[in-house]
């Protein structure tokens, strides 16, 4: 269930900053050209966001059980192994989207894209880390 609300809190503010960040206002718009509001812009990124965070959300389940088998004492070599490995698998599930699609390769679009990834993949990490530690917060308080 954790994961489920991780995955929704990740869309929305993923699609959120994305729709900020490319926001442009009505002062600078060229005439006769139609631009995207904000929330046109967010609905359609959470729509597309989907599929690929839903996809993220099943990988980091094995990420976590891999993380789990290694003995790391240090909670920042813990905490530098999860961004990198949530950081590669959004690498991965990027370039599986690229394969499945039928146009033109251009790399820099791919870089585009897997830059875009791994800053969702590192979104739903540290949304993730955020819950853990609500969860284990409310546990100690309200186990007592």
């Amino acid at each position: 269930m954790k994961r489920l609300h991780t995955t929704i809190l990740s869309i929305i503010l993923f699609s959120t900053l994305y729709s900020w960040a490319f926001y442009i206002p009505v002062s600078q718009r060229a005439p006769n050209t139609y631009y995207f509001g904000f929330w046109e812009t967010f609905i359609f990124v959470f729509m597309f966001s989907i599929p690929p965070f839903i996809a993220g959300a099943i990988i980091s389940m094995v990420i976590d059980m891999v993380i789990k088998r290694i003995n790391i004492s240090s909670n920042f070599a813990h905490y530098l192994l999860q961004l990198i490995l949530y950081s590669l698998a959004a690498c991965i599930i990027i370039s599986v989207l690229f394969v499945f699609d039928d146009g033109p390769f251009d790399i820099r679009e791919f870089m585009i894209f897997v830059l875009f990834g791994i800053i969702a993949a590192n979104i739903y990490l540290h949304i993730l880390l955020a819950l853990n530690k609500i969860h284990v917060l409310l546990l100690n308080r309200y186990s007592k």
